[in-house]
Order: C-alpha cells, then sequence, then structure tokens
C-alpha cells in the first residue's frame, strides 16, 4: 500500500514536473545558457559545465537530473552552444539535446552588449510501468506498460550584460510540442507548457578581496504562478565563495564553492519546510566547470574572473 502511495504521489509530480518541462537548478547562476539561449557566447571563456541534482533524498524514485553543457564564441559577434540533460523521476524519464545560437550587438566603449538568441530542442520521454506499480482497476491512462514519444521544439531569449551586471529575459517550449495522444472520453492532450524564464545579477566590489553578487531568478509556467530565487553570494579573493537562496516555492539553499585552477566545484543543498518536510532529506547539486580558454575574446567582459 506504501509503495502504491509513493508511485501515485510521483505520477502526480511527474505531471507538475512536465508542465513545468524546463528543470529547476539551485545553481542557475553557473549555467545560464540551460534557461536562455541568448547566452551563448557571451563570456571571456567557454564554459563548460556537468551537473547532477539528487532531489527529496529519502523517496523511492526520487527525481535524479544530470546536465552537460558548453557555449562560447564564433567570433565579435556570434556565439553558440548546447547542452544535454537526462530527468528520472520514478517510472518517468526524459532526455533532451538542445542547441542554441545567439549574436551580440555591442552598445558602448563600456563593453556592454546586447544578445538575441534562438534554441533548438529534441526531447525523448518515456513512461514504464509494469504490474507492481500499475494501479488497481482500469484507467485508459496506465492502458499500456509502456509510452514512449519524441518531440521537438524551440526557445528564444533576450540577454544585456556589461562588466558588472547582466539582465536576461527568455520563453522555452515556444511551440509547445504534444507528448501524448488522446485516449478515451475527456481524457485531455498533454502537451509543452511554455515556459518563461527572467534573470538580473549583480556584482558589487566591496573591496579588493572580497565581493558581493545578488541575483533573481524568476520562472514561470503558462496558467501557473510565477516563483522566484533570491540568491547572495559572497566572493573571497576570486578563489572561494559562500552563499544562500529563498525561493517563494518553500524552500532555502547553502551554497558553497571552490575554485582550483581552470576547474570549479560547487555544491548546494535544499530545504524544504513545507508539506513533505518529515518525508525527505533534503535535496544535494553538485556541479564541476572548467574554464576552456576562448581565441575570440575582443568583445568579451569579465563579469567575474572566479
Amino acid at each position: 500500500m506504501k509503495k502504491l502511495f509513493i508511485i501515485a504521489f510521483f505520477l502526480g509530480c511527474v505531471s507538475f514536473l512536465f508542465a513545468q518541462q524546463t528543470p529547476v537548478s539551485s545553481q542557475y547562476f553557473n549555467n545560464e545558457i540551460s534557461y536562455n539561449p541568448a547566452v551563448a557566447g557571451s563570456k571571456f571563456y567557454n564554459p563548460f559545465v556537468i551537473m547532477t541534482r539528487q532531489q527529496w533524498l529519502g523517496f523511492e524514485g526520487s527525481p535524479l537530473t544530470t546536465n552537460i553543457s558548453y557555449h562560447g564564441a564564433l567570433n565579435n559577434r556570434s556565439g553558440i552552444g548546447g547542452s544535454i540533460y537526462h530527468d528520472r523521476t520514478g517510472p518517468s524519464t526524459n532526455s533532451s539535446l538542445e542547441f542554441d545560437y545567439a549574436y551580440h550587438i555591442p552598445l558602448n566603449k563600456e563593453k556592454v552588449n546586447l544578445s538575441f538568441g534562438i534554441g533548438a530542442k529534441a526531447m525523448y520521454y518515456t513512461l514504464n510501468l509494469d504490474e507492481e506499480t500499475l494501479p488497481p482497476g482500469e484507467d485508459p491512462a496506465f492502458s499500456a506498460s509502456a509510452f514512449s514519444q519524441f518531440l521537438a521544439d524551440a526557445s528564444s531569449g533576450l540577454f544585456l550584460y556589461g562588466r558588472n551586471f547582466y539582465l536576461g529575459y527568455s520563453v522555452a517550449n515556444m511551440i509547445q510540442s504534444k507528448f501524448n495522444k488522446e485516449e478515451g472520453d475527456g481524457f485531455s492532450t498533454n502537451h509543452l507548457e511554455r515556459n518563461y524564464f527572467g534573470i538580473l545579477s549583480y556584482k558589487y566590489e566591496f573591496n579588493r578581496d572580497i565581493h558581493f553578487n545578488p541575483s533573481v531568478l524568476v520562472r514561470k509556467a503558462e496558467n501557473t504562478k510565477a516563483e522566484y530565487d533570491f540568491t547572495t553570494r559572497i566572493f573571497f579573493q576570486n578563489a572561494s565563495w559562500i552563499g544562500s537562496t529563498v525561493r517563494t516555492n518553500g524552500s532555502v539553499s547553502a551554497l558553497v564553492g571552490v575554485k582550483t585552477g581552470k576547474m570549479h566545484i560547487t555544491y548546494a543543498y535544499d530545504y524544504y519546510y513545507r508539506e513533505i518536510t518529515a518525508s525527505q532529506f533534503g535535496t544535494h547539486e553538485l556541479s564541476i566547470s572548467f574554464k576552456v580558454p576562448s581565441v575570440v575574446n575582443e568583445r568579451h567582459v569579465r563579469f567575474w574572473d572566479y
């Protein structure tokens, strides 16, 4: 009975996640390309990021997300990038591949730039159920033991950035591709909901060794309420940092990062203080990133040397 309850719970979560579609990350500031294609080629180096996120530790079949991304400049005006995602939640898996292109326009001599980006995404979704996990009785939603679907969609975005700030807006799942067929009378067709993202980040240099970085991420799926992430990080000599995030979805995060050569290791722990607090042990997120040297750097600005 407990197993059925857990499966039913995660099936409900799957519905929510597919309404949202774009995976959520506590370290969005390390992987902006995942939210906005206009970020491609905006840095003075080429970021290569590997990130994994284990959500709601303690639940059987809890969500696990892995992401690999890379982007860089082609020349002084163009940038390209891409990312690979793999999500697993209970019996559901979602794998996607996205390619991004951005065009950058310099606005002044202080190296403030405005970029426009577009992205194309291919996704493979599967739902595997067996006799042990199927709910009792007949239901057209569970008429088969397995379901799979290939999808394609697109994204677009704007990105304004300079030496000590950046501001971005993007839209994901613009086409709203459908990921299953109608079953029976009145059983609705599901599709990818459009996702809207806004991000603002600012760097304040308190002194030579200590810098502050407040940032805000806004995300909203169509027909849902917007959620906000408020993050503050403190940098020490561009070699390490600590930080915290407060979210309007009922969670907080503790953040830490260290630098060793051109490699950065960062960790985030999320604690949920609503609904499922007593049944899980938080969310763990680990990220390893590399600063690959760029051969094109005339347009680039150094928002962080870190």
